[in-house]
């Protein structure tokens, strides 16, 4: 559901009926800010209200959730693409995000140096040359810290950028390709395969690292395609699964 074209419809129906923010408040017996929110998008209206919304705006529901107003011919086709888009986003909002390597790599590496330095300080007591050594230690650890959290900034912000300004594909997994020599206790990490087809040519996806079950198969797992519209070729890959160990 793109709550940001669907808050922008709200503002034109709203202008079109010449009412401020704070009288189509007042007739839904809310808040102003409720309404601002709705309308940058930040936000969507309770279940409750979304019949009472689009009376006062002169809408349908089926309008309301394509973010645009639709002619007679067009009404059907729009209606079974609204319910297959809602059935879908009620699908993906039971599954889990999978786990992703690098946010566990920052993690675990942030832990074994506060440990490393811990220790460090503690055996200094009884041994002042240990401190230098578990120091040393602690430094490495806390580059690949760094390593892993500038990796895993990187990839959330770029996810952000596309999932605001791109375009989420429908996509097809193909298959997983394991990372044998990165494992997580007895997880593997693998990279998923997905296709996609945009304005009528095939992309393949490829995923970053997440960590997985050994046993989780493709049939298991859901993945999100965001794309460059500008190039397709630009993408970012969020993966769900049904069952999150």
């Amino acid at each position: 559901m793109d709550q940001k074209r669907i808050g922008t419809f709200i503002a034109q129906c709203r202008k079109e009926k010449n009412l401020t923010q704070m009288q189509l408040a007042e007739l839904l017996e809310i808040t102003s800010q409720a309404v601002s929110k709705w309308e940058n998008g930040r936000g969507m209206p309770d279940v409750s209200l979304l019949q009472p919304l689009c009376d006062v705006l002169g809408i349908s529901l089926n309008e309301f959730f394509s973010g645009e107003h639709i002619s007679a011919e067009e009404y059907k086709g729009k209606a079974e693409e609204n319910i297959s888009r809602l059935f879908k986003e009620k699908q993906i909002a039971n599954l889990k995000p999978a786990k992703y390597l690098f946010s566990i790599c920052a993690n675990v590496t942030l832990f074994v140096a506060v440990i490393e330095l811990a220790a460090g300080l503690v055996g200094y007591f009884f041994d002042p040359s240990i401190l230098k050594v578990m120091l040393i230690n602690a430094s490495v650890w806390l580059l690949l810290f760094l390593a892993s959290m500038s990796k895993l900034v990187y990839d959330r912000k770029k996810l952000k950028n596309l999932k605001h300004s791109g375009t989420c594909m429908d996509s097809e997994i193909e298959g997983m390709i394991p990372a044998a020599y990165i494992r997580v206790a007895n997880y593997i990490s693998c990279r998923i395969v997905c296709r996609f087809v945009y304005e009528g040519k095939e992309y393949k996806a490829v995923s970053n690292y997440y960590v997985l079950s050994p046993f989780t198969r493709k049939e298991d797992l859901h993945a999100n395609v965001y794309i460059n519209k500008d190039n397709p070729a630009k993408y970012s890959v969020e993966l769900f699964q049904t069952a999150c160990p």
